[in-house]
């Protein structure tokens, strides 16, 4: 019987051999933009709200679906890495357009690249093989969430040495546990929730399920159909991707009128 492969079930993504050149450069434009652009709207909303990590954990959930997708037709390490960057360059124009102090800014770009660089490792452990090892996603959830805050608050502490400045690891013990413990936990709750959830929904395709016709799907689901054939289709179109790239800039720039 003929094994069903979890990347192509969920993604079905073009061979790797099409992603060179101008695609891959497409593909990697199309998920910085859109992770740079989620950071300028969905980010924002989140902020407003004002719960105590809600908006870091969501944000690195969503940079961690972009990069995933980004990886698994790729395969390339400086692909996800070159993503963050563009995610980090649109992050920067904050710069420009926003009232802030300069390390009001920096510091979120600087995170953004930090979670590229883990998220390069977690999806190493993850590989592009059928994920069937619970433990493999357990691994690179934890790996991704925990990882990236270690990393930020130990470049933050490098950098308070080199130019004198604030810590985290001057604040108060809750705000230190909520960062390096509640934090990571949330987070690495949603990622290994998904990448769980995908698993389970490949192995139920391999299965005969009864009375498969009174099934009734969910009404959200046509428009999830959707916007999953373009995320699979429009990645490697440079038209699309530059789109993106330039909706998210006018997003970051729209900031001047408010």
């Amino acid at each position: 019987m003929k094994k069903i492969s979890f990347y192509k079930f969920k993604n079905r993504q073009p061979s790797e051999k099409k992603f060179m050149g101008k695609k891959m450069i497409s593909t990697v434009i199309f998920w910085g933009s859109l992770w740079g652009l989620t950071e300028a709207t969905l980010g924002y909303l989140l902020h407003l709200i004002k719960i105590p990590g809600l908006a870091g954990a969501v944000m690195a959930t969503i940079a961690f679906y972009f990069l995933y997708r980004l990886y698994q037709p790729t395969g390339s390490a400086a692909a996800v890495i070159g993503a963050s960057l563009v995610a980090a360059g649109l992050k920067s124009l904050d710069i420009v357009v926003s009232p802030v102090g300069l390390m009001d800014v920096i510091n979120p770009v600087q995170a953004i690249i930090i979670e590229g660089l883990v998220a390069t490792l977690a999806l190493k452990v993850l590989n592009r093989r059928p994920v069937r090892s619970r433990l493999r996603i357990v691994i690179s959830g934890l790996l991704f969430s925990f990882g990236s805050n270690l990393a930020y608050g130990l470049i933050s502490f490098i950098e308070s040495l080199a130019f004198y400045s604030g810590n985290i690891f001057q604040t108060g013990p809750v705000s230190l546990a909520k960062f390096f413990l509640l934090s990571p936990l949330v987070t690495g709750f949603f990622v290994i929730g998904w990448l769980m959830a995908g698993k389970i929904t490949v192995n139920n395709q391999g299965r005969k399920l009864k009375q498969v016709d009174s099934i009734r799907p969910h009404r959200l689901y046509p428009v999830a159909d959707q916007l999953r054939k373009f995320f699979d289709r429009n990645p490697s179109r440079p038209a699309v991707s530059l789109s993106i790239f330039v909706v998210a800039v006018l997003t970051h720039l729209n900031q001047l009128w408010f």
